[in-house]
């Protein structure tokens, strides 16, 4: 059975030390009311008040109103703040920014930098001729798989059945793909039961299993969005019977099915199993996996045109462009070009980068947040930061939608990253997957 789904709520208030309680209260009420517990409420309203106090010292800023939004996602709660200035020091955002307490402009960062570490998540956005939006979000936490408990592998099963499963299948599901298939073969949601339940209970993931005549699941594969027109799947998986291509053909051809009545152009595949059967999908590329002896092996992603692909522009640096064509003439993408080039615009002063970590892979991914003429020495500080950390594998996603993210492009080239995987339509256009060399 769905859950009931709760409608936004919002605040408008006006920027002022005076209504910062009202603030933290909205938040924090409005958190517990989507379901978060008592400290992440607390958490995520603190994080909310501490932007908020910043504002206020802006010089600008008074007089002005802010507008405060809370919503349920499927496993998260979002708070979006729509600020009324152009723009916002953003530094104390980055995992690697410290505060000097003998410094007045550090202190005054101190807020920022305490929401920053209090979200799990965050973004920032500023529509042309909007304000600019800031947005914290809180996970709701679960329970990780208790992978010392092994579950009884089903038999090969002689006759199976499709079905899109309940929560008690999901579980089982995703307990079983654990146990049968390395981490490396499907996304982190699937150590959390829990939340895969939530997630397709929303709709973010769409699942199909296989299971026999007395209930057991013999296989199944999962898909969900990935950008506005790219759908991504998962598997197939199969237990009992591995080898068994009728099962992963019935299973690919249900998710084929199933996308085709949407309106997505592209499905891809980047960690598909060795199951998945032949003449349904073509390369698109590879990325490396860090193997236990320090080598590299590879993992090559794969994709299938749902419909026409029709073309879009796409943004890119020079140094980039030339990877850019071959890999558009390669798999026939029909793509414009159009050149990045500083011109003697104004920059904001800091970029800001958001981190995704791995560890059981020893992976983080790099994703740009902000602009700032410091992107080079911004993604180094977090490289090094990172390989600090035992990090082995360092990835950088690059949204070829957005012309500022090309910005990055020289930096990641200097650090020893090469562009590895180009996702169509993955993002506002299409997204490239930079990754440093696992063995540097």
């Amino acid at each position: 059975m769905s859950k009931k789904k709760l409608k936004p709520v919002s605040l408008n208030m006006p920027v002022d030390e005076n209504f910062l309680p009202l603030a933290a209260t909205f938040v924090g009420q409005a958190a517990r009311g989507f379901g978060l517990s008592v400290d992440a409420a607390e958490e995520l309203a603190l994080a909310a008040e501490e932007t908020v106090a910043y504002i206020t010292r802006i010089d600008g800023s008074q007089g002005q109103d802010v507008t405060i939004d809370c919503r349920s996602g499927s496993h998260f709660v979002e708070t979006d703040i729509s600020l009324p200035i152009g723009d916002l020091q953003l530094r104390a955002f980055n995992m690697t920014t410290t505060i000097d307490t003998d410094d007045e402009i550090g202190l005054d960062q101190m807020g920022l930098l305490i929401a920053s570490r209090l979200a799990d998540r965050f973004r920032v956005s500023r529509p042309a001729g909007g304000r600019l939006r800031l947005s914290l979000v809180k996970d709701r936490p679960y329970p990780g798989i208790d992978t010392g408990t092994p579950l009884k592998i089903p038999d090969a099963l002689a006759n199976v059945r499709l079905e899109v499963p309940d929560a008690a299948q999901i579980k089982w599901f995703v307990r079983l793909v654990n146990q049968c298939y390395p981490q490396t073969l499907f996304p982190m949601d699937f150590r959390y039961p829990g939340k895969m339940v939530d997630m397709a209970d929303a709709g973010d993931y769409r699942l199909r299993l296989l299971v026999g005549p007395g209930g057991e699941i013999g296989g199944g594969m999962a898909w969900r969005w990935e950008g506005t027109r790219t759908v991504a799947c998962f598997g197939p998986y199969l237990f009992g019977d591995p080898s068994n291509s009728d099962m992963a053909i019935s299973l690919v051809e249900a998710c084929i099915a199933d996308i085709a009545r949407s309106p997505a152009l592209v499905l891809i595949n980047r960690m598909p199993t060795f199951q998945l059967p032949d003449g349904y999908f073509e390369m698109l590329g590879s990325l490396d996996i860090p193997a236990s002896d320090g080598a590299a092996l590879p993992l090559t992603a794969v994709f299938r045109l749902m419909h026409e692909d029709t073309g879009c522009v796409v943004w890119s640096h020079p140094d980039l462009e030339a990877f850019l064509r071959d890999e558009y003439r390669r798999l026939v993408f029909p793509r414009e070009i159009q050149p990045v080039v500083a011109e003697g615009e104004t920059d904001s002063a800091f970029s800001v980068l958001s981190v995704e970590t791995d560890r059981h892979l020893g992976r983080s991914t790099l994703r740009p947040i902000w602009p700032g003429r410091d992107g080079s020495e911004n993604l180094a500080a977090h490289v090094a930061l990172l390989d600090r950390e035992g990090m082995a594998d360092i990835r950088f996603e690059m949204d070829l939608g957005v012309a500022w993210h090309a910005q990055f492009t020289p930096g990641l080239l200097q650090l020893g990253f090469r562009p590895r995987l180009l996702l169509p339509y993955a993002g506002a256009a299409d997204r490239v997957i930079f990754q440093r060399r696992c063995d540097q």
